[in-house]
């Protein structure tokens, strides 16, 4: 008896919305579809009670945060979690480094008396920063200003120069990346 109250108790529900959107509709093609949408929930508003009497005993709903999630890896979730990121951070260090190689090598080979170079950078593991740079320096061989190269130079003009090349490169390092000038290292080739 119970279930014949709620059939009639949901069927008067949808009959009162039925007739207020029947009202409310001009006639027109929209009509057909309200009423089809209405005679569906007629449609349920009857087997939803007669379903929920016979399948009582069954729980039809099933929701997927009731589900059992079995995990069957062991370890430590942390250390594992940690580990991926000092991947990431170890990685993206990486690149980091070798851009800023690329950048130094780009502005010093600007420098006059440097014909080419190797950049060696490092970076402190903890913060990421700029801790040393080391520049290998071959220095270029300057001719004379009639475009002749000249067998002899002075050791210390060659000096001279170098010690120029070398103030010049420490000054951008120091202006550019905010190192000191320990942290500058630059070597000659040959020298």
């Amino acid at each position: 008896m119970e279930i014949l109250i709620n059939i009639v108790k949901n069927l008067l529900v949808i009959v009162v919305i039925a007739s207020f959107l029947e009202i409310l509709l001009p006639d027109n093609s929209m009509r057909p579809f309200v009423r089809f949408t209405i005679g569906l929930f007629v449609i349920l508003a009857i087997l939803n009670p007669i379903l929920a009497t016979i399948y009582s005993e069954r729980d039809l709903m099933a929701r997927a945060w009731d589900l059992p999630w079995e995990y069957s890896g062991t370890g430590d979730f942390q250390e594992t979690g940690k580990q991926v990121n000092r991947d990431i951070q170890k990685a993206g260090s990486e690149v980091i480094r070798e851009k800023i190689e690329q950048q130094i090598n780009s502005l010093a080979i600007l420098v006059p008396g440097v014909a080419d170079l190797n950049t060696r950078v490092a970076l402190d593991p903890e913060s990421g920063e700029l801790s040393e740079v080391m520049l290998v320096i071959r220095p270029a061989h300057e001719s004379s200003e009639d475009g002749a190269i000249e067998a002899f130079s002075s050791n210390d003009q060659e000096n001279e120069n170098l010690e120029v090349v070398r103030e010049k490169l420490t000054s951008m390092m120091r202006n550019l990346y905010g190192l000191e000038d320990q942290q500058v290292v630059i070597k000659f080739e040959g020298g």
